[in-house]
Order: structure tokens, then sequence, then C-alpha cells
């Protein structure tokens, strides 16, 4: 298991690298520099590689568990809520739940779950996948997660009997024994169940190899507990207005399939995180054209 100080924010990986490769996204009207992920060497950790950034630089990190987050509010970090994840423990019954196994083998009718080898093809299909899943013709979201399939990342994927891609799953590893999903996908009119295979084929390959436990990545704008901050407040609120074209009480419900163990996300940023870097956050990840899109479908109905 990764001890606390080893983890890392949420789509934050390691690799056989001699120094960190950063996904730096810089935001325009607060100045802040939002890391919005990063592929850490094998062996590094994120205490390290926040002594030697920059210790003037505003900079901001979504995706933090309780713990790193707790550690930069001692660095004179502002901390916020932002939602859960749910973590499943792959040496627990969670992949054998009876609805889970029972979505899993309606799909098995019609096609198997693979993992896919890195490839320049496969990068290609996954993106072809991206175009044809469910809301792949709305504005996407970005730097949220991780959307390209590269060398550091796994790809599982339900191909059914023609040889078509119905669904897939893009993983990242930050150690042995921790995965977390980064890009769910599905065909609109994919067999019922497809995701379901993907995640207990996923689970059982991952455990073969000593992995312990599988993140779900985040359930944005959920939150263990009923009091809020005012911040946490009005971006759970914010969020929540994107319910016509985000359906994240439809991610959690999904998720909630598994039982997996919640945990609380936190919102980073140093010094602190005034609200033109909230706006920024929204704007520059997609949230805004996002919303935007939905509110001209409404008025075009």
């Amino acid at each position: 298991m990764l001890s606390e100080s080893d983890e890392l924010p949420l789509s934050w990986t390691r690799a056989v690298l001699t120094a960190p490769r950063v996904q730096r996204v810089r935001l325009p009207l607060s100045g802040f520099t939002w890391l919005a992920y990063a592929t850490m060497p094998a062996n590094g950790h994120f205490s390290a590689f926040h002594h030697e950034h920059d210790q003037h630089a505003r900079l901001l990190l979504r995706g933090c568990p309780a713990g790193l987050a707790q550690r930069l509010a001692r660095a004179g970090w502002e901390t916020v809520r932002v939602g859960i994840e749910g973590v499943i423990d792959l040496t627990g019954e969670s992949l054998h739940r009876r609805t889970v196994r029972k979505m899993a083998r309606a799909a098995a009718r019609f096609g198997s779950v693979y993992e896919i080898p890195w490839s320049p093809t496969a990068v290609a299909r996954l993106r072809w996948l991206a175009r044809e899943a469910r809301h792949g013709q709305r504005p996407q979201l970005r730097y949220l997660f991780r959307a390209t399939f590269e060398p550091e990342t796994r790809l599982f994927v339900f191909i059914d009997r023609d040889g078509d891609w119905q669904g897939a799953v893009l993983l990242t590893q930050p150690s042995p024994t921790a995965a977390v999903t980064e890009l769910m996908l599905r065909r609109p009119h994919a067999p019922a169940g497809v995701m379901e295979a993907i995640f207990a084929t996923a689970g059982h390959q991952l455990r073969s190899e000593g992995c312990q436990t599988l993140s779900l990545n985040e359930a944005p704008f959920r939150h263990l507990e009923p009091h809020l901050r005012p911040l946490e407040w009005l971006i759970t609120l914010a969020g929540r207005q994107m319910a016509a074209v985000y359906d994240a009480d439809g991610l959690y419900r999904f998720k909630a399939k598994f039982a997996p163990h919640w945990r609380p996300v936190y919102l980073c940023a140093r010094p602190c995180l005034p609200l033109l870097a909230l706006v920024d956050l929204f704007t520059v990840s997609g949230c805004l054209e996002l919303a935007a899109s939905g509110f001209n479908r409404r008025q075009a109905a």
C-alpha cells in the first residue's frame, strides 16, 4: 500500500523518468498556474517535488486526498473540499457484488474485455471512441483527468463480436499497489453491463499483479459531511447548476454500485483560493463552455 507521504493528487502518476513531466495550465485572470497532472519518476515523492518548486509561485492543485491537503495546509496553502473519491479494495468483494456480476455476465454475451497495449493505432481508436461515446459531440472537459492513451497509462476495452470498441476505461497506476480511473467511455447503444464488465476484468488483472486498490476518481460536488464552508458551498452550488449537461448524480450512482470507500477530495491553492481563480478554473477546464451548450439547447427547445 502507498504510505500517506507517497500519495499524489488524482491523475498524477509515476513512470520510468529522470525528471517530472508536468501539465501546467496558466490561468489568465488570476495569474495562477494550475498543475493539472504530472508523471513523476518511479521513486518520486510529492513532498520533494513541492520543496523543489518555486515557493513563491501562485499554484493550484485539484484531486488532493485529505492527507496531502493537510500537509499543504501546514505549508500555507488554502484547501477546500470539492467532492469525494471512491476507492475499491481489490482484495475485498466490491467487484464480486451481485449487481456487478449480473451486469458483467449480461455484457459477456456480446463480447469480451481486453487490455490494449499502447500503440499509435490504439491512441487513434480511443479518440474515435470518445467522439462516438455518449455526449461525445458536446464540449469536452479539459485537464480534469487524463483523456489520452499514453505509455504510462493502461487501457481496458470491451470489444464486441464484430471487433468494434463499445466501451473503454483508461487507468493510471501511481504505485504497484494503487490504480486510478481516468477516462470512462461507452457508446450510446453499447450492450448493458459493458462498463461493469470492464471494471471487473481490469480489477481482476490488477489484483493478480499485486495491486490492492482501484480509485474510481472523483464524484464532484458530493460531500461526506453536511456542513460546508462558504467557498465549498459556492463551488458545489455552481457545479450542480450544470446538471442538464453534466450528470454528476448519475456518475455518483454508477460508482456507488461498487460500494467503494469514500473519502474527501480537495482543491488546494497557494497562498489562497480567490474567486477569480475559480472563474479561471471553470473556464479553462471547459465547464463554462459545457454549461453554455446546455443553456443554448434549452433555449432552442
